[in-house]
């Protein structure tokens, strides 16, 4: 069943002192990734932000998985990811 668990994962890790992230996913849930960054793109195009949280089942979602992966930098996992989109004006001088 550990495999079938992976299938769909997509887990986020840390390093010991929080200078780097580590991200492993299954393919379905890259391009499942690359679509909610598509669509908080599209969303910050307009007035305003636009943002996104992605959290584990033990923050209270089901984006994330919680199973350490095992990067040897790894230590930690990442529980709740908030994405944020901007749209930055820029003007003419």
């Amino acid at each position: 069943m550990l495999y079938a668990k992976r299938v769909r994962m997509l887990t986020l890790e840390k390093d010991e002192k929080a200078e780097q992230v580590f991200i492993h996913a299954s393919p379905e849930k890259l391009r499942w990734l690359a679509s909610r960054l598509e669509a908080i793109a599209a969303q910050a195009e307009k007035p305003g932000n636009a943002h996104d949280h992605l959290m584990t089942e033990d923050w209270g979602g089901h984006e994330l998985t919680n199973e350490l992966i095992g990067n040897p930098e790894s230590r930690e996992i990442i529980n709740h990811l908030v994405i944020y989109g901007h749209k930055i004006e820029t003007t003419g001088i």
